[in-house]
């Protein structure tokens, strides 16, 4: 502070007020500027994690549509009924046969586009979405056909056909003796991910196809065209804004609103090969004006605490600021170790799955923030006769059953799913944004699949499951009550099944 005894009429004291003035402020304002730069650089920060998680959400839609279709092509393999049929000559009766499954099919997934047999030599043998054409050759119009009959290894990817513009899952298809019949293919419209995308996250979409790929259309269609590629489905907001296709992603302002476009994720074919583009929208509108509020109001907060406390503040701050790090230091390591005895806490010794503890946790927590946007299901299953495994082979051999059925449910879910073990050969899992059609789709695909492995020491098991989804009304007894009681409905009708 200065000091009573100078001279005021020297003058002096003011060259030491603005002395100390002009560090304070020189000070505050650097500070200032280094907040302004990290919430800028926070903004870009949160606008790329926007980004990622599009192409995220796109490419985990893209790897769970192929889950679907492989335990679908898995069970179609074992079918012996269904692989005698596969021949030209039994055209007829294999359409007869697979008509009213295809049509189940199609009404639970609309945009299922494609269901095709081909012979080993690329030629059809039954379009079930075409049956009145066949006998055509595939050589060469569908080269993922005659990669998959040469390989015989499953292939997928974005491919232009006769009839549409699909992703298709190709696979080889062999009967019980494992004679190869040739490839039986499920292909998927891009409206699959376009409306799944609007209905989960309001995402508006655009696909562009690389117009030489539109080729082998039997009946071509006239489509907006953008530098090499056709527009062969937009959502209208696209035609209204300037997307620049060189950028990954943007940030469009347009009539008060702004938007965030990712135009980086491209839909390759079977072998990697560029085919199309999509685009996607999200209106940010909300986040872009919080942000510039945030902005704005750290500006002005920090304007006034440079005429408020233009000494004072920097003092203080440059005394504690060792302190402070020290601090923060220690509750960080404190965290740390927190997170440690807390996870030990909740996690199962055998299995490594979570336990009961944090099941109930989680229980509890799900129902009291349940969005309807996003559902959550829980599957809650258990080994059928595992008493007489263990009475059998002895308690090792269970516990070697318990950690292998741990492992085969972990890698068939998303990384982003629970896998609880319930207590004794009883486990959950809780399947986050999954409503009770999905989910019991995976529990039936889970059940088949432990029913056709064969388990250490040639033990073979099957697994009865319950769905349950949750809903707001919901309490965590009511839950476990509804889970219990539909297990034991499975049990009571003869086990290997999926109640819900």
């Amino acid at each position: 502070m200065i000091k009573a005894r100078v001279n005021p009429n020297s003058g002096w004291h003011w060259v030491y007020y603005w002395a100390i003035a002009l560090i304070g402020a020189g000070a505050l304002c650097f500070q200032l500027y280094v907040g302004v730069e990290q919430t800028e650089k926070r903004f870009d920060q949160k606008i790329q994690t926007l980004s990622e998680g599009v192409r995220g959400s796109f490419y985990d839609m893209e790897r769970h549509l192929k889950e679907s279709y492989n335990f679908l092509l898995l069970h179609y393999g074992q079918n012996p009924q269904l692989t005698e049929l596969v021949h030209p000559q039994n055209r007829q009766a294999l359409y007869d046969f697979l008509k009213p499954e295809y049509d189940a099919m199609r009404q639970l997934q609309p945009n299922l586009f494609v269901m095709h047999f081909i012979d080993p030599n690329n030629v059809t043998i039954l379009r079930m979405h075409r049956p009145e054409f066949a006998g055509d050759d595939l050589t060469e119009v569908r080269p993922i056909v005659a990669a998959v009959n040469q390989s015989r290894k499953q292939a997928s990817g974005f491919e232009t056909g006769r009839n549409g513009f699909a992703y298709r899952i190709t696979s080889p298809l062999f009967d019980a003796d494992k004679h190869y019949l040739g490839v039986l293919e499920f292909g998927v419209r891009p409206e699959y991910f376009i409306h799944r995308l609007n209905h989960q996250f309001a995402i508006k979409s655009q696909v562009l196809v690389k117009s030489e790929k539109l080729q082998p259309l039997e009946h071509k269609a006239t489509y907006p065209i953008v530098g090499d590629y056709s527009v062969v489905y937009t959502d209208p907001i696209f035609n209204h804004l300037p997307v620049d296709e060189n950028k990954v992603s943007q940030l469009i302002h347009r009539h008060d609103r702004t938007y965030l476009v990712v135009t980086g994720v491209h839909l390759g074919s079977f072998d990697g090969e560029p085919v199309a583009k999509f685009q996607m929208l999200e209106d940010i509108t909300n986040f872009y004006q919080t942000h510039l509020r945030n902005l704005w109001g750290q500006i002005i907060l920090g304007g006034s605490a440079l005429l408020v406390f233009l000494v004072l503040l920097y003092l203080i701050l440059r005394s504690y600021s060792r302190r402070l790090v020290a601090t923060l230091d220690e509750i960080d390591v404190l965290q740390h170790k927190n997170k440690v005895i807390k996870h030990a806490s909740e996690v199962d010794e055998l299995t490594k799955a979570y336990n009961r503890r944090y099941f109930n946790k989680q229980l509890y927590w799900l129902i009291q923030q349940l969005d309807r946007r996003e559902p959550v299901s829980i599957l809650f299953y258990d080994i059928d006769h595992f008493k007489k495994i263990n009475d059998t082979h002895g308690h090792l051999v269970g516990d070697e059953i318990l950690k292998g059925l741990t492992r085969f449910v972990r890698n068939h879910i998303r990384s982003d799913d629970d896998l609880i073990r319930w207590g004794g050969e009883e486990f959950a899992v809780i399947l986050r944004k999954v409503g009770l059609r999905e989910a019991v789709e995976k529990a039936e695909a889970l059940r088949l699949g432990v029913e056709q492995i064969t388990w250490t020491h040639d033990i073979k098991f099957t697994i009865s499951i319950s769905v349950v989804q949750l809903h707001a009304q919901h309490t965590p007894k009511d839950v476990q009550g509804q889970l219990d009681k539909l297990l034991y409905q499975a049990k009571q009708s003869g086990r290997n099944r999926v109640e819900h």
